[in-house]
């Protein structure tokens, strides 16, 4: 898009003049393709022993002994609810580790992750991914995906909770393959809406804009509540966060409708996170 037209574009949403500097940078494309070598796949050695471990001992062995240091051991409140994976994703292999109990995760995040630092937002969060040069892998818990409750997606509690996994797990595996192959993994609308796809894609073998929406707290029925797009887009102004959240009304309707088309029957996984990678988020407002 040219910038005229990206300005454009922002104007049509409500988009001020003095936000417009900071929003076309929020908006800009941050994927980028990249080559990614064998040699990535290195740190897959150090998760041997754990998977060992996991399976002659248990799972929450596994991980106090390999992942979590001395001064940071987990006191599991549901050790049984504890497994170990090595997950066949987009992006390559990837260990998961999976509990069924919110305290287990939040601990396992606060000391594997964040190395014994505390987040006051964890408690917002289902799933964290680690990624870096020397290790990489992904903790996800059971509870209801974005916190949504069942009857709001119009699903039994169990449904939700085996829905809620699918989204969590694919989500995740779509930052991992971005990150690896496209340079970006980010709190940001242009990543979650991939992922956010790439899960619900996965888990009803659609996707709804509506799904999309609830997530975010811009459908109807959360009344007008619009807080969770905030996390997203932390450094703009209200009013600017305002503009994005228009913009992912129309970047979740653009998918819905785009997944019914001949092109998207004809692509394969890779190819349909690749397109959204290379689609500027301001090309999914209509012109």
């Amino acid at each position: 898009m040219t910038l005229d037209a990206k300005v454009n574009a922002l104007r049509a949403l409500g988009a001020q003049g003095f936000d417009m500097d900071s929003l076309l940078a929020y908006t800009a494309n941050a994927f980028s393709p990249r080559e990614s070598s064998a040699d990535e796949d290195q740190f897959l050695q150090k998760w041997e022993p754990v998977f060992e471990t996991a399976h002659l001992s248990d799972a929450a062995q596994a991980v106090n002994l390999h992942l979590a240091r001395q001064d940071l051991q987990i006191a599991f409140e549901a050790p049984g609810s504890l497994t170990v994976e090595l997950f066949q994703s987009l992006g390559g292999d990837i260990p998961i580790i999976t509990t069924g109990s919110t305290a287990d995760f939040e601990q396992m995040v606060t000391r594997i992750i964040r190395k014994g630092k505390p987040d006051p937002d964890i408690g917002k969060i289902g799933a964290s991914f680690a990624f870096g040069k020397t290790n990489r892998f992904i903790i996800l818990s059971k509870k209801p995906y974005r916190n949504v409750i069942a009857q709001r997606m119009g699903l039994s509690d169990t449904e939700w909770q085996e829905k809620s996994l699918i989204i969590r797990k694919y989500h995740e595996c779509a930052h991992y393959y971005t990150k690896r192959y496209f340079a970006s993994s980010r709190n940001h609308l242009h990543d979650e809406l991939i992922a956010d796809f790439a899960g619900l894609y996965a888990a009803f073998g659609e996707y709804k804009a509506e799904w999309f929406l609830k997530f975010f707290e811009l459908s109807e029925d959360f009344g007008g509540e619009r807080s969770r797009m905030k996390i997203y887009a932390k450094d703009l102004t209200p009013s600017g966060v305002g503009v994005i959240e228009g913009l992912a009304v129309h970047a979740a309707g653009w998918l819905e409708e785009w997944t019914k088309t001949d092109a998207f029957a004809q692509m394969n996984y890779a190819e349909r996170i690749g397109c959204l990678c290379a689609k500027e988020l301001l090309e999914f407002v209509p012109a």
